[in-house]
């Protein structure tokens, strides 16, 4: 323990405060300075559609600024939307009859992009295959 204290008592001697001072707001305006960049990074969303909840991997590209701001929003934000909204490029019917519609991911894409006007979605990954309700598939053969 004394020499921890020694050593922390040597190294405030070397080492001023205002060098410390300057250290950190050099690292501060060096910060802010790349934030201003754009970047490209992977991030998961929500969407909730027809009542399902789905997780959706998305590219999204923005300035740092923009793209730190989305990640601490996006924690607590869920896009809703509605079937009408999107296109479906399948339909399957499993073992138990359930019929399923996948989303065609160029069709969510720009439903994201419309919501998510601070960045740019540039692909959606895997999309979701929800389970169409008997009430859609009556008005649709109608």
């Amino acid at each position: 323990m004394k020499r921890i204290k020694a050593f922390f008592g040597w190294l405030r001697s070397c080492i001023s405060p205002g060098y410390v001072a300057m250290l950190v707001a050099a690292f501060v305006l060096w910060y802010i300075t790349k934030l201003g960049y754009t970047y490209t990074t992977d991030q998961e969303v929500t969407i909730v559609v027809d009542g399902g909840e789905y997780d959706v991997d998305c590219t999204i590209r923005g300035k740092g600024t923009d793209l730190i701001g989305y990640a601490v929003r996006s924690h607590r934000s869920v896009f809703e939307i509605g079937v009408d909204e999107l296109t479906f490029d399948g339909e399957s019917i499993n073992d138990e009859g359930v019929r399923y519609r996948h989303i065609s991911s160029l069709s969510l894409q720009q439903v994201l992009a419309s919501r998510m006007s601070d960045v740019e979605v540039v692909a959606v990954g895997a999309t979701p295959n929800i389970e169409v309700k008997p009430a859609l598939t009556e008005a649709n053969e109608k």
